[in-house]
């Protein structure tokens, strides 16, 4: 775990990263990890409302910043494909300093 916090502190993200990295060491894919990173990290960004619109079930589809893509795939490298992100109505483009809000309390 610790160097998933070095390697959080190095791409100047959050450290509570560190512990959705963990969570998904343990699958046996580098594509089936990323997936469940990204699945944990829009968990909790939709938990803490982040872009969330107040009233309804709308679900955002996040664009995270380059520094939390290239955290990801320097961590699980396997297999990397490169999409394009989505551009639609439901985007939320993210932050850094979006990431860092996030209250896990």
């Amino acid at each position: 775990m610790d160097v998933y916090v070095d390697l959080c502190c190095s791409f100047g993200l959050p450290v509570w990263i560190a512990s959705v990295l963990n969570a998904a060491k343990h699958l046996r894919s580098d594509h089936a990890r990323r997936k469940k990173v990204y699945r944990i990290l829009q968990r909790k960004l939709r938990f803490q409302g982040v872009g969330v619109k107040s009233g309804g079930v709308w679900k955002p589809t996040y664009v995270y910043p380059e520094e939390v893509k290239k955290l990801i795939r320097s961590v699980f490298s396997e297999d990397i494909r490169d999409y394009p992100d989505p551009c639609h109505a439901q985007v939320v483009y993210l932050t850094v300093e979006d990431m860092h809000k996030v209250n896990l309390n």
